[in-house]
């Protein structure tokens, strides 16, 4: 019930206020566009390690989706919010939306429907994903750019959104479950060190490269990089029988510890 409520009241009436008035600058596309990178270059080393004999196919599909995803909405937009306040949480939408919702849209589904072997039909998949509700608040916050909202319905977009931050920490909380961590200690460990040191360390690289210099738009997409895994991509490796109780331990420890590391990283930056 809280998760319904949160993927679609809340974070909808967030996207929709924060997108709507949010610079669409490069360093965000950029930033975003990173996360892409990210899911690609976890897929990839899963594969190359399943091909390597050190991972069997559900134990790929299971590292690949908990460590290309990260948790950017949950925990990532509370967090970034405390960080650097609402010009960070706007960039961080953009981020979280055009990022990782992107990356799992376009990319995580289709990946884990072909390591289980199942068929994938482009055309179902975009209807469903059409009528998600956020979705749909981000296609209206980008038709709606630069309109002027009547202040009642501000005020009550601002209260739906305000009701992120606590219900989704909530959420996220009730996930931890200490047993899930028996016998994966090892590819745990390596998850744990993927998620949150190579990803972010990977979409800094990027964004060096690209932009030469580290600004407010940097720090975000680098903090959303470095967030624990994405409560979604551990529902979908259960749907399609990957190795979900990975991802579940690597929730256990990598979404409290991002609560650490990802205050270092902002630091680090300058933040």
């Amino acid at each position: 019930m809280v998760n319904a409520w949160v993927v679609n009241v809340s974070l909808p009436a967030l996207v929709l206020r924060s997108v709507r008035g949010a610079p669409l600058e490069a360093a965000s596309l950029l930033g975003a566009g990173a996360l892409w990178v990210v899911f690609l270059a976890a897929a990839g080393a899963s594969l190359l390690a399943r091909r390597a004999g050190l991972l069997d196919a559900r134990q790929a599909g299971g590292m690949a989706l908990a460590v290309g995803l990260g948790n950017t909405a949950f925990v990532g937009l509370p967090l970034i919010e405390a960080l650097g306040g609402g010009e960070a949480l706007a960039l961080a939408v953009v981020v979280d939306q055009l990022g990782s919702f992107g990356a799992l849209t376009f990319l995580a589904m289709p990946f884990a429907a072909g390591l289980a072997g199942r068929s994938f039909s482009p055309g179902a998949h975009l209807g469903r994903m059409l009528r998600f509700p956020p979705t749909v608040a981000l296609l209206l916050a980008l038709l709606l750019r630069g309109v002027a909202f009547p202040p009642v319905v501000e005020g009550a977009l601002e209260r739906l959104a305000s009701m992120l931050s606590p219900l989704a920490l909530a959420s996220v909380g009730w996930l931890f479950q200490p047993s899930a961590l028996r016998g994966r200690w090892g590819r745990v460990l390596v998850g744990l060190l993927g998620r949150l040191v190579v990803a972010p360390a990977l979409v800094l690289a990027l964004l060096w490269l690209a932009r030469g210099a580290i600004g407010l738009p940097e720090r975000v997409a680098v903090a959303q990089a470095a967030m624990g895994p994405m409560v979604t991509a551990v529902v979908l490796a259960s749907e399609h029988d990957l190795e979900a109780d990975l991802g579940v331990a690597l929730l256990a420890l990598g979404v409290p510890l991002s609560g650490l590391t990802v205050p270092l990283w902002w630091r680090l930056l300058g933040g």
